[in-house]
């Protein structure tokens, strides 16, 4: 054998023997090249460790020793729900610690899986590194690599966002030990005195930190309505194209974390309707140290509540401080605001994280800074930062969100305030406090109303805008504004009765409408958004490109500092006769010369007498001063106008436009909705706000709908979870009792006719009745005799509450009610509701009590609690059935009828606990649209109810005055867990219900008092 054969035979016995080669070979070709061979199908290859979810059945850190059955179940429920990633439908009283409960289970749970997912992510750890020192040298070493890459892959993608929750984690844990090791603080941690901070900010922004309390800044005016000069007019010159905008401030920051790794823990965001309710839960959560001491917690709110930027948080309105705020960001170093600055902003979202000190206080502390010269570390470093974009830094690493309503569900505001990845809630569990209002406010939420007064000063101060920078102006921001004019025009003529004649050769196109519909009653039209925009002859302009226009580049605050430029300028009096021509457009220039609109009094009206020429052109010119006055009162006009337009560029197929028309006559027109004014205006709805949670849901870990009445189920089964793609399987409900022993602990008495015979008749075409309505003043004055403490009588309305208080008033029985107890009476504006009740609250204690009289679905139906002695008797007058005759809600109805089936005959589901079966039959009779109706008027009267007993101890007499809760189907809807309470039949007369009463009061005074 020659040489060069040996020497070629130990080169290929080299190569056919290289295991390490062919790894490095086959490694380098993964990303492009597959492996020749597939595993077979019973391979085992992506098998990977299986998770194990935590169980618990006893929640030690809930801060009572003994927790109520109720409690308990309720825990269990949820802390199951979470762990095994499903939706529930949870009913519990209010008055039970739902709250309570509800922080107790959800954080429990988020200990225990984090604590089963670092055990999980070990086990994947060593299985990869098994997989990866796993040599073959057989035959089927092809395959058996397939495998060891099939599986290597499959690790890594289950590896790594499980070590990018534990990296954050490993951030919150240390920022907690780091703020909680120290009990106390030192300033030279911080390495500048707060005088220092003070000087400092002084110096960069002297309203920021004033050292004179705070004078200087409330003698400040803010930014656009300052004083300025005709200089300063290209302050408000639109930008010619989106192209001169460049990106938003907030798009620029996020490119900036672009080469970033998103890392975030795993997030509970809990979700109710106002801050108030949001501090509520923070105070519960500080009951339980155990575990608030272990958990991020972050409140989100905008940056109206949180900006302490003092010109810019006095603008006021939310749009305008955003616009401001925005302004302020990124641009040039004398502009910048000075809170902005990234090093004090992450400092202060450091103490956020680690110190638990929510934003509110961060801002509270800073706008009120500079009246102390001691302060510790954490107020300089609270003072050092924006407390908004703190609360926005600080948001990933947060396990407990915080967040009202309307930030999670629009996704506009949700991507905006930094929740999830782009406003993506992919596993995230979200809790919705309050849920029977849910669907409502969801609908609030991507509603939007314009009056016509607002229409037409949105005319008048485009027009005056156009005016003076018609010849300045680019021919796109020229097109875009008059597009905005005449979108506002054709809205105010559609108003105003001017409607089909817009369309002029359309007019065939509106009578052939197939759905236009209208009401009788309040002579109001609903039209979907396309036919709409059709009728009013705006169909060709592109509603998208107009919105993003106007809210890119600030362009709309530029118009309205204009306006209140403009308005404040031109209503001054001038001194000279020359100052009357300065600064005027070409066009009012014209118009002066030509004898236009100014010149009143023409040179053919010789016939009449000079002194009613010079009234004509006084008056002329006292319009004009007033006209131009009334542009600095613009800006809510034209916001209101662009959030309507968003509305309309945003609406599905389930969107309406409800027309309202100006009164000709004099008699006030009737509205639906309160927002609507007298005068007429345009509002847009939506009929199925359901549609709107089914992104929230398909993309969440678990999903829970939690509140006080939230039955009928059906519901939320229907037009929430089962449209994302829900399973029933899929979503637990449950329903548990009250804390309290109902049969002893309260009474409920459903009365169809007044003591003296007279059927309790509150229907709509009976309740005008004086002999009714006296009989209802006789009777609370009656129950005020024996009541002890405090009596609240809820009505169906404002309207019905304002026109028997006037019967009462006029008859005596309004006197009568006071000599027995001092009266209070619900207000229609919340700003006096705190005082009333606060009054109402101290006469309540008294020995005579007090009595307040209130409508079913305000204030304090549903967000006032009635514990102890507020409420001993609650007397609900009426039904409150939704009005049938609102357009609104005949069209919701059409909607759900011909949308959504009836419930079914059997029971809810089979997870569901304590349901009432007969009212699920009942319910099933009903139509979508009809269980809308009883669904609501329920909902209401049973809010009213769990107002009055609030914790085990407390307890309340309950009257119902109408006839038609004596019908089955209106008592089976009432609280499960008040059904044993229900006395049937009533007490033959007064006197026996009287001494009944008598008894209760007396029973349950003694039982309290042991």
């Amino acid at each position: 054998i020659s040489p060069s054969t040996l020497l070629l035979d130990g080169i290929m016995e080299e190569f056919e023997n290289d295991t390490f080669g062919d790894e490095l070979l086959l490694a380098s070709l993964d990303s492009t090249v597959a492996p020749t061979q597939t595993p077979p199908a019973n391979s085992t290859a992506t098998h990977l460790p299986e998770y194990k979810p935590p169980t618990r059945s006893i929640f030690p850190s809930f801060p009572y020793s003994t927790p109520y059955p109720q409690q308990i179940s309720l825990m269990q429920t949820v802390y199951s729900c979470l762990a095994s990633a499903k939706c529930a439908v949870i009913e519990s009283p209010t008055g039970t610690g739902k709250s309570l409960s509800l922080l107790a289970s959800c954080l429990h749970w988020l200990l225990d899986h984090n604590e089963a997912t670092g055990a999980h992510l070990a086990l994947l750890r060593d299985d990869l590194k098994a997989t990866v020192n796993c040599t073959h040298s057989g035959p089927d070493w092809v395959q058996a690599y397939a495998q060891r890459r099939e599986r290597r892959l499959a690790l890594n993608s289950a590896i790594e966002p499980l070590e990018s929750q534990q990296s954050a984690l490993c951030k919150v844990n240390k920022l907690i030990e780091e703020y909680s090791s120290s009990s106390s603080i030192s300033m030279a941690k911080s390495g500048r005195t707060f005088s220092q901070l003070a000087r400092e900010y002084a110096s960069l922004f002297p309203d920021s930190l004033p050292s004179d309390g705070g004078r200087r800044a409330r003698e400040a005016k803010p930014l656009s309505v300052r004083e300025k000069t005709d200089e300063d007019e290209d302050k408000f010159l639109v930008a010619s194209s989106l192209l001169e905008v460049g990106f938003p401030k907030d798009e620029e920051e996020e490119k900036e974390k672009e080469g970033s790794t998103d890392t975030r823990v795993l997030q509970i965001i809990y979700c109710s309707r106002t801050h108030s309710q949001l501090g509520q839960v923070l105070a519960e959560l500080k009951k339980m140290p155990s575990l608030a001491e272990r958990i991020s917690v972050v409140t989100l709110a905008s940056r109206q509540l949180l900006c302490v930027n003092q010109p810019v948080f006095s603008l006021k309105n939310a749009a305008l401080v955003r616009d401001a705020c925005l302004d302020l960001v990124g641009g040039p170093k004398q502009k910048n605001c000075v809170f902005r600055a990234k090093a004090r902003v992450n400092a202060l979202s450091e103490l956020l994280i680690g110190a638990r000190v929510s934003a509110h206080e961060a801002a509270a502390a800073l706008r009120s800074a500079g009246r102390e010269e001691k302060c510790d570390i954490e107020e300089a470093v609270v003072a050092a930062g924006c407390p908004y974009y703190a609360n926005r830094a600080a948001l990933p690493l947060a396990q407990l969100v915080l967040a009202p309503y309307q930030t999670v569900l629009v996704p506009g505001l949700r991507q905006a305030s930094g929740l999830g990845t782009d406003g993506n809630l992919r596993d995230t569990v979200l809790i919705f406090d309050e849920a029977h209002n849910l669907l409502d406010a969801v609908a609030a939420s991507f509603s939007a109303s314009v009056s016509h007064a607002d229409l037409a000063s949105s005319g008048r101060l485009l027009g005056a805008y156009m005016d003076r920078y018609r010849s300045r102006l680019s021919a796109i921001a020229l097109l875009r504004l008059r597009q905005l004019k005449q979108v506002a025009a054709a809205a105010s003529a559609s108003i105003s009765g001017e409607f089909q004649g817009l369309a002029g050769q359309r007019r065939h196109r509106l009578d052939a409408q197939q759905r236009i519909r209208a009401s009788v009653d309040a002579k109001e039209t609903v039209y979907t958004t396309s036919e709409w925009l059709l009728v009013t002859g705006i169909d060709h302009i592109n509603l998208d490109q107009l919105v993003e226009y106007l809210r890119q580049g600030h362009c709309l605050q530029k118009i309205i500092g204009f306006g209140k430029w403009f308005g404040s300028v031109r209503s001054r009096p001038r001194t000279k006769p020359t100052s009357a021509t300065v600064g005027l457009s070409l066009s009012t220039c014209l118009e002066k010369l030509t004898g236009g609109p100014r010149r009143v009094v023409k040179e053919e009206d010789e016939n009449v007498p000079s002194l009613t020429k010079k009234r004509k052109v006084v008056s002329a010119q006292a319009v004009e001063v007033s006209q131009n006055s009334d542009l600095e009162s613009c800006g809510p006009g034209l916001i209101a106008l662009l959030s309507f337009l968003e509305a309309l560029a945003q609406s599905e197929s389930d969107g309406r436009v409800i027309v309202s028309p100006v009164q000709v006559t004099g008699r006030t027109l009737q509205s639906d909705s309160d927002c609507v004014p007298h005068d007429g205006g345009l509002r847009f709805i939506i009929l199925n706000p359901g549609r709107y949670l089914q992104d929230i849901v398909r993309d969440a870990r678990s999903v829970l709908l939690v509140g006080g009445t939230m039955k009928p189920f059906e519901e939320f089964m229907e037009q929430v979870f089962r449209p994302a793609g829900k399973d029933d399987a899929d979503v637990v409900l449950f329903s548990c009792d009250h804390v309290i022993d109902a049969e002893r602990q309260l009474v409920i008495y459903s009365l169809s006719q007044s003591p003296k015979g007279l059927s309790w008749d509150f229907t709509f075409k009976n309740r005008m009745n004086p002999s009714l309505m006296s009989a209802c003043g006789e009777f609370i004055c009656e129950l005020c005799e024996v009541t002890p403490g405090g009596l609240a009588v809820f009505f169906p309305s404002f309207d019905y509450l304002g026109t028997i208080w006037t019967h009462w008033k006029t008859t005596g029985l309004l006197q009568r009610l006071q000599n027995i107890k001092k009266l209070f009476r619900e207000p229609r504006q919340s700003t006096a509701l705190s005082q009333i009740m606060q009054a109402y609250a101290a006469a309540a204690m008294s020995r005579s009590g007090a009595c307040i009289v209130a409508v079913i679905g305000g204030k304090l139906s549903e967000g006032i609690n009635f514990n102890d002695d507020l409420a001993r008797a609650v007397v609900l007058v009426g039904l409150p059935y939704p009005n049938v005759a609102s357009v609104a809600l005949r069209e919701k109805i059409n909607f759900l009828n011909r949308n959504f089936s009836s419930p079914p005959v059997t029971t809810l589901g089979s997870q569901e606990m304590g349901v009432n079966a007969s009212r699920s039959e009942e319910s099933a009779r009903l139509t979508p649209g009809q269980l809308l109706c009883e669904t609501v008027c329920m909902r209401s009267v049973n809010q009213a109810i769990g107002r009055s007993v609030r914790h085990a101890k407390d307890y309340a007499a309950i009257f119902l005055l109408d006839r038609r809760f004596s019908r089955k189907q209106v008592l089976n809807g009432l609280p499960s867990w008040a059904q044993p309470a229900l006395v049937q039949p009533p007490p033959a007369n007064l006197a026996a219900l009287l001494n009944q009463l008598k008894e209760f009061f007396l029973r349950n005074k003694s039982d309290a008092s042991c």
